[in-house]
């Protein structure tokens, strides 16, 4: 009988019918004996989501056969989606040793190393995979990402133009090379292309938000206005194209910004749409409507994961810190709470626990910044010789002059502001973006040094990379651990892969924070008001207070007293923020990170 159910999986399977054949393969599964059998068995359950299952069955099958390059391929899928990208890069790399005449099989070998932020090797394996195959599409759309990351932007919209030409009907060439117009404020050209792909594919939401992107970019209200209602009609509960009009016209100071979500919930509610609103809600301070959505949420979907975070969020704001504990030791999904549970110990008192937790969540994602900030933070409130290490400022931090690039004061002088002005020109909203951490002020929205197309900026960029490429070598022989995080991370070619502009006036200030995407950060001021000098740290940078409670209460333990011109650079992971200042005058910064390439196209 089990073989009958077998035989009928495998019709279904090979129909495409992927959710009967694994209903099917569900009824015997236990009972598969025959190799083509698990291998369709495995297949369809990763196809359909179902990795841990596929994982099982792969396992079982490779007890019974002789590793193919099929069966390493499908391995490296299952660990690709499941974010064991070290384990499918290996898994892969076996497979293409086994079969190097295979196109698909470096492809696939140059997808995962391009999840993993590992380009250089990823452009080999796609220069394998075109040399067997220089038609080969996907491969051709992948090199040009690969490209875009390392900015070789005309070579990127060579390979871009190159598999269009190939196939000027499917959407993915057309869709990166909008993409990468957008990255680049080509607004024209980044519609022209975004709207060829929506021709082919209308249901393409991702180039619907990237044509949204481009018109926030561009600064065009009643188009971006357009967009977003044109979208929404398309996918009314698309939680990206949300976020992002929710995001925009919180910046714009629209009245009631959450009418987007206010919809979408009242059309389907989700776990995925209320995490996105609650959190925004808690992010503005709005209590009342907070606890309306959870109340509404509880009703309609239940206490689960996502419900226990956003009451652990709001328990945090509120100060209940023995309540998050309470709330925390009876779920049963404790294990995912690790942050908040670290938090609640931190302020009350109990560090030991912290640690444990933050060490948990480090050891977990290696490369998240703000676990390792809570773990620096953990240290120091233990006293711990090892905080001494990751705070080392005097070796960790560069206080750099920009005039010392140009000829002399005056050319500086005339350049400074030149750039100020053009500068204040890209401040085209009213508000600052609701998650970033900057308080009366603004921030210019993409990425400035892609985008701007002005040779101020161009300048700007060029005299940050002179002064900073020496220090970053200087760091490796710094006298840092091995084991340092700086050391442990440090990036191939470091790569400013995310730049923007703020600019506050009086009151204005930024949270306490970490770039959690980093490696190193930065702030180059532009323009410091005359009120910012030596008589107080009013408007100052100030390093090493978190922004959470500790029950003893930590300080800045660094400050750094800006000016114009300067140019600060410290690890990504460091807590970070400025003083409120009063009297007259802007302070104008242009800030980066600094670290793996950037992916978005």
């Amino acid at each position: 009988m089990s073989l009958k159910i077998a035989g009928r999986a495998i019709d279904a399977w090979q129909r495409g019918d992927l959710k009967q054949a694994a209903k099917l393969f569900d009824q015997c599964h236990k009972k598969l004996s025959q190799p083509n059998h698990m291998h369709a068995c495995a297949e369809t359950y990763f196809k359909v989501g179902r990795y841990s299952d596929a994982q099982v069955i792969l396992k079982k099958l490779l007890k019974q056969v002789n590793i193919t390059p099929q069966i390493m391929s499908l391995s490296g899928d299952i660990n690709k989606a499941t974010g064991k990208l070290d384990a499918a890069v290996k898994d892969y790399r076996q497979a293409v040793t086994m079969a190097p005449k295979t196109p698909e099989l470096h492809y696939n070998l140059a997808l995962a190393l391009f999840a993993n932020s590992n380009i250089i090797e990823a452009r080999v394996a796609l220069e394998r995979a075109l040399n067997i195959r220089p038609d080969y599409v996907k491969a051709l759309v992948l090199l040009g990402r690969c490209l875009a990351a390392t900015e070789q932007f005309d070579d990127a919209q060579q390979a871009f133009t190159k598999a269009i030409t190939i196939e000027p009907n499917n959407y993915l060439p057309h869709y990166r090379l909008g993409r990468l117009h957008v990255y680049k404020g080509n607004s024209a050209k980044a519609t022209e292309s975004l709207g060829a792909s929506l021709d082919i594919n209308q249901q393409l939401m991702p180039a619907q938000e990237a044509l949204i992107l481009n018109s926030i970019y561009s600064g065009g209200h009643q188009t971006t206005a357009d967009l977003i209602e044109a979208s929404l009609r398309i996918a009314p509960n698309n939680e990206s194209i949300i976020a992002i009009a929710t995001d925009w016209a919180i910046e714009n100071k629209q009245d009631n910004p959450y009418h987007y979500y206010d919809k979408a919930w009242q059309n389907r509610p989700t776990a995925n749409l209320f995490k996105d609103f609650i959190n925004s809600l808690i992010l503005s301070s709005d209590s009342s409507r907070a606890e309306i959505l959870m109340a509404d949420y509880e009703a309609s979907i239940g206490k689960d994961l996502a419900w226990e975070s956003a009451k652990l969020k709001i328990l945090e704001t509120q100060g209940h810190y023995e309540e998050m504990i309470s709330l925390i030791k009876s779920s049963p999904r404790r294990s995912k709470h690790q942050m908040y549970n670290c938090l609640a110990h931190f302020a009350l008192g109990h560090y030991g626990t912290s640690y444990d937790c933050a060490q948990k969540l480090h050891h977990s994602q290696p490369s998240n910044q703000y676990y390792l900030a809570l773990l620096t933070t953990a240290l120091r409130c233990l006293g711990d010789k090892r905080y001494d290490q990751l705070a080392d400022y005097n070796k960790l931090i560069l206080q750099a002059n920009l005039d010392t690039q140009f000829e002399n004061s005056p050319r500086f002088r005339d350049f400074k502001t030149d750039l100020i002005a053009h500068l204040n020109q890209l401040h085209v909203t009213r508000r600052a973006p609701l998650q970033q951490s900057v308080r009366g002020g603004t921030q210019t929205p993409g990425n400035l040094f892609a985008q701007s197309k002005s040779p101020l900026i161009h300048s700007l960029k060029h005299s940050i990379a002179d002064v900073s490429q020496p220090f970053f070598s200087r760091l490796k022989s710094a006298g840092l651990n091995e084991s340092h995080p700086i050391i442990t991370a440090f990036p191939d070619t470091p790569y400013f892969h995310a730049s923007w502009s703020i600019r506050t006036a009086e009151g204005g200030f930024h949270k306490s924070h970490i770039h959690s995407k980093g490696w190193y950060s930065s702030a180059c001021y532009i323009d410091v008001p005359e009120v910012i000098n030596d008589e107080s740290d009013a408007g100052y940078l100030v390093l090493g207070k978190p922004p959470f409670k500790t029950k003893d209460e930590l300080e800045p333990d660094y400050s750094i007293k800006p000016k114009a011109g300067s140019l600060i650079l410290f690890p990504s992971y460091v807590w970070h923020a400025t003083q409120s200042y009063q009297g007259k005058g802007n302070r104008l910064v242009v800030a980066f990170d600094v670290g793996a390439p950037n992916l978005f196209v």
